[in-house]
């Protein structure tokens, strides 16, 4: 879904005080990304209004609340402006843009939070300070194994977030090799799961080849005997 439905869908379902609490009324001024001044000037309106925002986050204790506060107000009141500035062509460091991937994450809505992301790291953006020398794709690679391995823990299955991402934490983006290693793992357990052994193997010797603690060599083993006892089968039952 892209950036205008997805914020549009949120403020017709939240109602018209989605958007309030704190944000200059210049926010939704045409005029605000017009220009790199009025961006920047319009950025330090955003700024602050983020600072206080966090601090609403912070003295929230249930991770309940702080989550539905994140979706259910937070995120509609910043997505617009996001949006904006994606559409104005400007490129400056945008701690707003960034904060609402994290946001995005941590809410689990990744098809819209790969697809801020990316924009993010094509504009090589930062992650908020406190991240300290976290990047994003970093962020987002963690973010989306962590919660792919709760859910198969679950009995939930992750997909088809662990998959769709394979290809960008085993090719494009520069990972630590231990958190690629982790996709292959659940990719294999998955495979399992279901007995594609040759689908498993693959993934738990890529994993094994990217880290070599990543703690799937029983599985492995596992899954080579079951694959050579099927072909075994299937050659006798050839031969009958």
């Amino acid at each position: 879904m892209s950036l205008a439905l997805e914020h549009k869908r949120r403020i017709l379902a939240l109602g018209p005080d989605a958007v309030g609490g704190g944000v200059d009324p210049a926010y939704s001024a045409d005029t605000a990304l017009a220009s790199p001044a009025n961006a920047q000037k319009h950025l330090k309106l955003m700024e602050t209004a983020l600072a206080q925002d966090l601090e609403r986050l912070s003295a929230i204790k249930s991770l309940d609340t702080r989550q539905q506060l994140k979706r259910d107000e937070l995120l509609p009141k910043y997505m617009d402006y996001v949006e904006r500035y994606r559409d104005s062509g400007l490129n400056y460091p945008n701690p707003v843009l960034t904060q609402v991937v994290v946001w995005l994450f941590d809410t689990v809505q990744f098809d819209l939070g790969l697809e801020v992301a990316l924009f993010a790291m094509g504009q090589d953006q930062q992650m908020p300070e406190r991240f300290l020398r976290r990047d994003l794709q970093t962020f987002v690679a963690d973010a989306v194994i962590d919660w792919a391995e709760a859910e198969h823990k679950a009995k939930r299955s992750p997909e088809p977030y662990v998959s769709s991402l394979l290809p960008f934490v085993d090719g494009e983006w520069d990972l630590f090799e231990g958190i690629t290693a982790r996709y292959h793992k659940v990719l294999g357990i998955q495979a399992l799961d279901t007995n594609e052994w040759t689908k498993a193997i693959e993934h738990f010797e890529r994993a094994i080849e990217l880290y070599p603690e990543i703690g799937v060599g029983t599985r492995l083993g596992g899954a080579r005997k079951a694959l050579e006892k099927q072909q075994k089968e299937q050659a006798e039952q050839a031969t009958e």
